[in-house]
Formats: structure tokens, C-alpha cells, sequence
């Protein structure tokens, strides 16, 4: 039996509810002989809501079931219904553990889905994290939750763990998951049914992702589909070492650092990518790390769990997170720290918008030796986006929860602290990554292009046709059916660098 870690050795040896009502409720399983068919329920020229079903002559199989956000109308209506009979799906298959991929899996269960989830061993624990967390925001701030806590055991209930790299056999059809680089545990799903083969690439990370292996080459598949967050740009490169010398001249300068971060993946790579500078000495090892955010001690804590899963050099580096002055207060801890000495904050939420990070920004703004780090996408209505355009009276959320329950208000402050942006830490793939790593293919079918704004979405779509590719951003309920015919990828275009500072990750994961 292999373990985990042969299994990633062996991978480089791989060859409102308008819309729903409107929608087509998939008909009965397709007769035998005939191809299977693919249609688009969420993710579609959007990021959020990632849902592909997948009719074939073996039953119903869905790609990921995640949650709506703002960038679809009606988005709270339209998260507590399905265009189909949760109780005909056979199985579902999850990429990855971030909330608008598996957002709405209680509620599958709760609508009558009782098939089973495959995903990786790290993708079910962080998924058990994220759910439970989505539950108790709903809960704490007095809305309706989407489903049940008991829903969310019985999920869990429902996974099977697979390995990477093996293909395993199932309900009639064959597939397997391989690394996509994205988050810890992240999968591309490879499906041979009825003939032809499907490949969901879910999320893809950049190559360069700190902790991360690099996304899985793949070489052949009737139907790709590949996200398109950044949409058609060129590749993204950071200076690690740069970056910690800003984070070294600030603490140098007796000031205190923000590092405003999403709790999946951001936070960790953070303090990894600090431990590391510590240790080659760029910045100071005496310097205390604090990491105030529930969720994210507990994906740490999964993160420092499944080590296998890291790169080389993350395990060749030892132990990631917990050295040095690292440490994991509560909010109210850590709060309690400023002044006592320089210090380095990482905290949610990513675009200082709620729980701890606005605090912290609050009680850093008025003295300039101080700087916040913005390190992620910033939406232009975030508290994040007026710091970062220059805005110097800004007001800003404070948050507290007690006996009587949530309260929220806001503090007028003036922005004095150093406002810095760093870009290179997204958990996203660019366009130019994308199309090479499609010109790694020796034949190819099409591709659907999703997860991105329509805008991206058509852009690198209309990118990959110029190699030959036929390519579409599918809208919801468009549908594929595999004809089988490949072709070989012809050459990468040249793509331009954005413009305008690009989103670092458009959904607050």
C-alpha cells in the first residue's frame, strides 16, 4: 500500500430564484452508448456557487457544491434551492474545502442527497472547520442558518477519503484526484464514463504557492474545465525576501505590522513565509507572531497535521508554524498586546471588513511607525479598498459579542500607520499559467472556462481558442456533450500584465 506522500511523488508521472425556476431539471440517465452530458449550475461567468452536474448512462454525479455570493442577484434565495433532485445523485466529488465549493452541502443532505462525497483526508477536516464556521457566523449574527448542525454530521458522515494519483472504480464510472496546488488537500478531478474522459482542474494555485505543491500536469481529456479568477493576465512573481525586508524596516523602527488575512491557506502561508525569513535572518526572530483567529488555529493546526501533502522544501524547512514567538491568543489577547512591544498581527478578515483585523487597525492607525500590509484582494466597497486608495478618515467596524448578542459599530479614526501592498500571495492561478499548462496537453477536447467575472471568463476563453482549443465561458445551464474529437494545443499567446492591481482572490475564503 502506498502512503501518502508516494502517491504525490508519483504525480510528475502522470501522462431570487429566476434562474432556477427556469432551469432544466436533468432528465433520466443517458441509455448506454450514448455520451454523458455536462451542464452548468453555478461559477458561471461568476466566481461563486461552483456546481457542475454530470449526466451519464451510470446515474447523476455532481462537481462541487458551493455557495453563492454577492455576485449573483437574489444570491440568499437562490442558495436554498437546486435546479435538481438532490435525491437522484449517486455520488458528488469535492476539489476543495473552500465555502463557495462546498458551502451547500448540508443542505444537499437536508434536500434528500444520502450518495457519498469523495475528497482528500485534508479537504474532508477543513471542510468540517469551514461548515461549522459558516453555521455559527449565520447563528451569531441572528440570520437564518442554511441548514442544520446536525446536517453537517451527517455530511461528514457521507465522505469517503481518497488518495491522490490512484483511480479508483465507483457506481460503474472511474476517477481519480490529483494535486491542484490550490489549498492544502485541493484535487483536480479526472472522470472516464461512457467513453470519454472529463477533467475539473477546481481552483488552480499559482506554481510559486509557499507550503503548496505546483498543480498537477495533466496530458489528455475530452472536456477541461479551468478556472479564470484572474482571467486572461501574465504570470504574477513576489520577492519573499523583499517583502520581509518592508515587514524588517518597520519593525527596525520600533512600529508594529498588520497583516489582514483570509483564515484557509493565506494566514498559514503568512507565518510559514516569516518563520523562513526569520531564519535566514531578514527579520527578526525575536519578533512576536500573533495569530488571533479561531478558525485559522484550527486549519493551522490541519495544515501542521498533513505534512505529507506539503512541498519538498516545506518539508525539508521542518516544523512550519509553531516556532520562535509564534503564538495563537485569543482576540482579546491579543488586542491587549499593543504598545507592550513591536509585534506582527495576522488577522481576519482579509479585507478588514469584520471580526478582529479592523480592531487591530483601529488601535494601530494613529501612529505612523506602524503599517499594514494588504496582502489580499480588496472588494471597492471594503474598508481594506478606502485604506489602500489613500483615504485618510476612514470609519471602521468594531464588533463584540456578548449576552445579549451581536453588536456592531463604527469608529471614526484617522489613517496615520504606512499602507503597503503586496502582491504575489494569491491562491490563484493567472492566465498565462493556465494556457501553458493547457499547452502541456498532448490532446485536448474543449474547455469550459468558469469560476471568474464574465469579463475574465471571455477573455481567457477567447485566449485559449487562439491556440486552437475550442474553448467557451459557459453561462448557467449551458451543457456539453463530449464529441470526442481532440486536437493538439498550438502555441501560448503572449498575455499582457493587468493594467489595474488584479483581485488577489475575489471571495473572501
Amino acid at each position: 500500500m502506498m502512503n501518502r506522500r508516494e502517491f504525490i511523488g508519483s504525480a510528475a508521472a502522470l501522462a431570487g430564484t429566476s434562474w432556477l425556476a427556469a432551469a432544466q431539471t436533468p432528465g433520466p440517465a443517458p441509455a448506454p452508448g450514448t455520451k454523458p452530458k455536462l451542464t452548468f449550475y453555478g461559477s458561471t461567468q461568476q466566481v461563486s456557487g461552483s456546481c457542475h452536474i454530470l449526466e451519464t448512462s451510470k446515474g447523476l454525479f455532481i462537481v462541487d457544491c458551493g455557495l453563492f455570493y454577492a455576485d449573483l442577484p437574489n444570491h440568499d434565495d437562490e442558495n436554498r434551492e437546486f435546479p435538481f433532485d438532490p435525491k437522484e445523485v449517486k455520488a458528488l466529488f469535492l476539489t476543495h474545502a473552500h465555502v463557495d465549493h462546498n458551502g451547500r452541502l448540508p443542505l444537499l443532505y437536508e434536500k434528500g442527497f444520502r450518495g457519498k462525497i469523495y475528497t482528500t483526508d485534508c479537504s474532508r477536516d477543513i471542510t468540517e472547520v469551514m461548515l461549522l464556521m459558516s453555521f455559527g457566523v449565520a447563528e451569531g449574527s441572528g440570520e437564518v442558518p442554511l441548514f442544520s448542525k446536525e446536517a453537517i454530521e451527517k455530511t461528514l458522515d457521507q465522505v469517503e477519503a481518497v488518495p491522490y494519483n490512484a483511480k479508483l472504480e465507483r457506481h460503474g464510472l472511474t476517477f481519480r484526484f490529483t494535486d491542484a496546488g490550490h489549498m492544502l488537500g485541493s484535487a483536480m478531478v479526472e472522470i472516464w464514463v461512457d467513453g470519454v474522459k472529463l477533467l475539473y482542474s477546481g481552483d488552480m494555485g499559482p506554481d510559486h504557492s509557499p507550503i503548496l505543491c505546483k498543480p498537477t500536469q495533466h496530458y489528455g481529456a475530452d472536456v477541461v474545465l479551468v478556472e479564470s479568477t484572474y482571467g486572461p493576465v501574465a504570470r504574477d512573481n513576489i520577492s519573499y525576501e523583499d517583502f520581509g525586508k518592508r515587514v524588517q524596516k518597520v519593525i527596525a523602527g520600533g512600529g508594529s505590522v498588520l497583516l489582514p488575512a483570509f483564515a484557509v491557506h493565506k494566514t498559514q502561508a503568512l507565518v510559514y513565509i516569516l518563520h523562513k525569513l526569520m531564519a535566514d535572518g531578514i527579520v527578526d526572530r525575536k519578533v512576536p507572531i500573533y495569530s488571533d483567529s479561531a478558525t485559522a488555529h484550527k486549519v493551522t493546526g490541519i495544515y501542521n497535521r498533513y505534512r505529507d501533502y506539503h512541498d519538498p522544501e516545506a518539508r525539508k524547512f521542518g516544523e512550519l508554524f509553531y516556532r520562535h514567538r509564534y503564538q495563537e491568543p485569543r482576540p482579546d489577547e491579543s488586542l491587549k498586546s499593543h504598545g507592550e512591544e513591536p509585534a506582527i498581527y495576522i488577522s481576519t478578515s482579509g479585507m478588514l471588513d469584520h471580526a478582529t483585523a479592523p480592531k487591530h487597525l483601529y488601535l494601530m492607525a494613529n501612529d505612523p511607525k506602524n503599517a499594514v500590509f494588504l496582502v489580499g484582494y480588496q472588494s471597492p466597497s471594503s474598508v481594506g479598498a478606502k485604506v489602500q486608495s489613500g483615504e485618510k478618515k476612514i470609519e471602521i467596524p468594531w464588533e463584540e459579542r456578548g449576552p445579549d448578542g451581536f453588536r456592531r459599530e463604527m469608529r471614526e479614526t484617522e489613517i496615520k500607520l504606512s499602507v503597503e501592498k503586496v502582491s504575489g500571495f494569491s491562491s490563484h492561478a493567472r492566465g498565462q499559467q493556465i494556457l501553458e499548462w493547457l499547452a502541456g496537453f498532448k490532446s485536448i477536447g474543449e474547455v469550459c472556462v468558469v469560476h471568474g467575472e464574465a469579463e475574465k471568463a471571455k477573455g481567457l476563453a477567447e485566449a485559449i481558442s487562439k491556440m486552437g482549443i475550442k474553448a467557451v465561458a459557459p453561462t448557467r445551464d449551458y451543457t456539453v456533450t463530449p464529441s470526442g474529437d481532440r486536437v493538439k494545443p498550438g502555441p501560448v499567446p503572449r498575455l499582457a500584465a493587468p493594467k489595474q492591481p488584479q483581485a488577489l482572490d475575489p471571495v473572501d475564503k
